[in-house]
C-alpha cells in the first residue's frame, strides 16, 4: 500500500513539468534554413543507393526530388520520393 501511495505521489512530477514549457518559436533566419526534406546515401564496396524524400504542401509545389542516374539498375522518381541503386562502386 505503501508502495502505491508514493507512486501516486510521483505521477505530477513525472508528467507534470514538459506539458507545461511551451516549443520555442523560431526566428525567420532559422526558418529559412530549414528543409523539409530527407536524403540518404548508402555506399558500400558493391552497390549505392540513394534516397531522397520531400514533404509537399500540395500537388502543385515543386520539389528537388529527381536523382538522375544512368547506370543505374532501380530508378524511381515520383514528386515525394526517389530511390536509385546502382551495382558496382560509385562513378
Amino acid at each position: 500500500m505503501r508502495r502505491l501511495l508514493y507512486g501516486l505521489t510521483a505521477l505530477p512530477l513525472l508528467f507534470g513539468g514538459p506539458g507545461l514549457a511551451q516549443p520555442i518559436q523560431l526566428s525567420n533566419a532559422e526558418m529559412d534554413q530549414v528543409s523539409a526534406g530527407f536524403f540518404e546515401l548508402d555506399v558500400s564496396n558493391t552497390s549505392v543507393t540513394e534516397i531522397s524524400l520531400f514533404r509537399r504542401i500540395n500537388f502543385l509545389t515543386p520539389t528537388p526530388n529527381t536523382i538522375a542516374c544512368s547506370s543505374c539498375y532501380l530508378l524511381l522518381n515520383t514528386p515525394t520520393f526517389s530511390v536509385a541503386s546502382q551495382i558496382g562502386p560509385p562513378n
